[in-house]
């Protein structure tokens, strides 16, 4: 209605109008009448009479210029122009008489009247009817025969006649119809062949949902989801139904009872199903299952990766990116046998600019007690030598001499306390006994050849020799442990938790990753601990300078 109620003024230019026919009849019209409207009422203002295209006198051209907008909306042209276009390409399905009558009608020049209106009516009719009779060919399936007895009936009914369509018998149409009417006249000889195929395929498809049902429901009794489900219906009818083992009706909608992480279990599950039918060449999944509690973990695992290779993704191609360690010591040292060691992992690690690959295997997966022991036989530093080593005794919850004679060198303390024994009101701790010090400095030689705590303790206490060490450490895990050593003042909560969290034996996993080999501190944390002891640099500079 928009494109031809007011006719057509492509082909009948209103008077006055004729000198613009080169721009109103040229294929890019509908950009021109934007340009040539707006371009006069936004800017015509700016200078009167002064033509804001060419800069000349536009006083006498005035009212012949404005009529252009008066006569003509870009949204009607466009819809003409669309109407148009259609009718040219689709033309050929209409009858001659048909194409006649709507050419007249699209040529109009003073518009629609009531008997071209109730013509085009007809006619969307009949194209929309027939439309849909090709959207049911299209969308054929076994699920289309409720009556699976009687197969051949229900394909003859689906044959197309176009007697009713007078305004689309053309000789393509017919062409049409009857390519495809011959094609539904084999397939209707091999109904009795199909009619086998499709009981079959359905028997399949109720097995393979009751399959699919009770594997749902054990995956939600084994993550602690107090939900059941029920598969109904049939064919493109069939509906998962979801209700609470405390509640006999079924839910209205999951969205509205379910929380959102009981949500996302469901969906990683139903996800699964659809790579199943798909079967596509490669799966990913991003980060799937870390924000659930543990048994919930081990119970989508369980559902994704460890059943009957047919009823889940194993020996599929999958790449799942996470944040979790949990699940690549649950694959690699836990359960590998159940994936028949066919999993690999990577630890991917982003820095400046570039990312790196590193592999992961069975080994480098070690208790802290390991990754402690390693540090030790090793060529480091004393001081990050007794960092690992005050944090073994802190994990194994021993308090001993040893662990007493370490805290007290990483407090800077000169006289050492014994935090074992009672405190003594106004005073704190009482001093440590000499020779429960010597016991524990004697403990700690056997793992660092030639401890000394005096010498230790200058070390601590002079800031230029801890800045040059965290210079020279190869992890952000180490850096971080000697970052606590300078006590920089940081206003940064977000990089005080990462110091915190790596100083502290809290959220620490029985099993982790060695963080001297996989640098698991994000970049931005060191860039900042970096900037923080540049300006404690600075700072000591400006001293030395003052006392010169």
């Amino acid at each position: 209605m928009k494109g031809l109620a007011g006719g057509n003024k492509l082909q009948h230019i209103p008077s006055g109008l004729e000198p613009y026919q080169p721009f109103i009849q040229s294929p890019r019209n509908v950009e021109w009448i934007e340009w040539q409207t707006k371009g006069y009422e936004n800017f015509c203002s700016l200078s009167e009479g002064c033509c804001p295209f060419c800069t000349g006198d536009s006083h006498e051209k005035a009212e012949q210029i404005s009529k252009v907008s008066a006569e003509y909306d870009k949204a009607v042209i466009k819809n003409l122009v669309g109407i148009i276009t259609v009718l040219d390409k689709l033309g050929e399905y209409f009858s001659e008489a048909a194409r006649s009558r709507l050419r007249e009608i699209t040529t109009l020049q003073g518009g629609l009247e009531k008997k071209h209106e109730d013509y085009l009516v007809t006619v969307k009719q009949q194209t929309e009817n027939l439309l849909a009779m090709l959207l049911t060919l299209k969308t054929l399936n076994s699920f289309t025969f409720n009556d699976a007895g009687n197969i051949r009936a229900s394909l003859a009914s689906f044959r197309l006649d176009v007697k009713y369509f007078s305004e689309l018998q053309s000789d393509k149409t017919l062409a049409t119809i009857g390519r495809l009417n011959a094609s539904l006249d084999s397939l209707i000889s091999q109904a009795g062949l199909l009619q086998g195929q499709i009981n079959k395929q359905r028997a399949g498809m109720q097995r393979l949902i009751q399959k699919h049902k009770k594997d749902i429901n054990t995956f939600l009794a084994y993550a602690g989801y107090r939900y059941q489900v029920d598969i109904s219906g049939d064919g493109e009818q069939c509906r998962l139904k979801l209700r609470h083992v405390d509640y006999t009706d079924y839910l209205s909608g999951g969205s509205q009872h379910l929380s959102y992480g009981e949500r996302n279990a469901f969906s990683i599950v139903l996800f699964m199903y659809e790579c199943l039918a798909r079967k596509p060449n490669l799966i990913i999944l991003d980060d799937p299952i870390s924000s659930f509690d543990k048994n919930k973990k081990f119970a989508i695992l369980e559902m994704l990766f460890r059943r009957d290779s047919s009823e889940c993704l194993k020996n599929q191609t999958v790449l799942m990116l996470t944040h979790d360690v949990e699940p690549i010591i649950d694959t690699l040292k836990s359960v590998k046998k159940l994936f028949s060691n066919q999993v690999t992992a990577s630890y991917l690690r982003y820095s400046t600019g570039t990312i790196t690959e590193l592999p992961i295997r069975e080994s480098d997966i070690l208790t802290f007690a390991q990754i402690c022991k390693v540090v030790l036989e090793s060529d480091c530093d004393d001081l990050i030598k007794l960092i690992y080593l005050r944090r073994h005794y802190e994990i194994m919850d021993n308090r001993g001499d040893v662990y007493q004679v370490l805290s007290n060198l990483f407090h800077r303390r000169e006289e050492p306390i014994d935090t074992r024994l009672p405190l003594i009101e106004g005073t704190g701790y009482p001093m440590m006994d000499p020779e429960s010090f010597l016991n524990g400095c004697c403990l700690i030689t056997k793992n660092i050849f030639g401890f000394d705590y005096p010498h230790m303790l200058s070390l601590l206490n002079d800031p230029d020799k801890i800045l040059s060490l965290y210079r020279s450490c190869t992890n952000g895990y180490e850096k971080l442990q000697v970052f606590r050593l300078l006590e920089p003042e940081a206003d940064n909560r977000v990089i005080r938790k990462f110091v915190n969290e790596t100083y502290h034996i809290e959220n620490e996993f029985i099993c982790q990753l060695d963080p001297t080999r996989f640098d698991l501190i994000p970049e931005y944390v060191i860039v900042e601990c970096d900037r923080l002891l540049l300006n404690i640099g600075a700072s000591n500079d400006d001293a030395e300078l003052e006392t010169a």
